[in-house]
């Protein structure tokens, strides 16, 4: 059992297990803001992946000469498509570091709303399990579901299906840069035949991992303000 100690004269609330020494929480205090803008990096990212999708075809052409020349993917020509390719990357860092600083305020914020509840993983991986391999293909995920599950008491419905459209994208698109950057013989041409219908398999899951994603995100800033109202001010906001 714990016991949790707040109030606004008293600065901020203390959570202290029996026979322990109360431990100072963080501040219940909502993260809309950073929520708008990983939302909006997020978004802008999908727009771009949209836009190599219309410009793949010039640079499955650029592989098919490629190929006549006798040349590995790698040495083909530089076109938009690879050029729009290189910004999606700018946006896509910026889009990790944002939503990762929302997601670890998040977590503290549901920490202060639900000190009892156990979270799986520690906050250092709102920022390191997007990028370490092998855990990164469950560690995000767990991170995400349970500061949901702690901050609202309503099920949760779409958090497996945006995963699942994530790691969908990603092995789609990280394939299609691997075909593209091969330096085999005979790289170019197979870079060729599949880069249009595997650009556009990827752009569709991102598109719906988006949708997800911003549902996730708006019931978390929701279920944060609910929270926020319930404490009468006694937390910072």
């Amino acid at each position: 059992m714990a016991a949790p100690v707040s109030g606004a004269a008293y600065g901020p609330p203390l959570h202290q297990a029996y026979g322990t020494p109360p431990q100072l929480l963080p501040p219940l205090r909502s993260t809309a803001g950073l929520g708008v803008a990983a939302i909006v990096l997020a978004s802008a990212w999908t727009v771009i992946r949209v836009v190599v999708l219309l410009l793949a075809p010039q640079g499955a052409q650029a592989m098919d000469r490629a190929a006549e020349a006798g040349l590995a993917a790698i040495d083909s020509e530089f076109t938009a498509y690879d050029g729009v390719g290189v910004l999606s990357v700018v946006v896509q860092i910026g889009a990790f570091i944002v939503t990762s600083l929302w997601l670890y305020q998040s977590r503290s914020t549901a920490v202060a709303a639900n000190p009892t509840f156990i979270h799986k993983r520690g906050p250092v991986w709102a920022w390191l399990g997007w990028w370490v391999p092998v855990v990164s293909f469950w560690f995000p995920f767990q991170v995400v579901r349970d500061v949901r599950r702690a901050t609202s008491p309503r099920p949760v419905s779409e958090i497996g299906a945006w995963w699942g459209t994530w790691l969908a994208f990603l092995s789609v698109s990280n394939l299609v840069g691997r075909l593209t950057a091969a330096s085999t013989p005979g790289s170019a041409q197979s870079a060729a035949d599949v880069m249009v219908p595997m650009e556009a398999v990827a752009t569709l899951v991102m598109i719906v991992s988006l949708f997800l994603w911003i549902r996730i995100i708006r019931d978390i800033t929701r279920a944060q303000r609910e929270r926020i109202a319930a404490a009468g001010g006694g937390y910072a906001s």
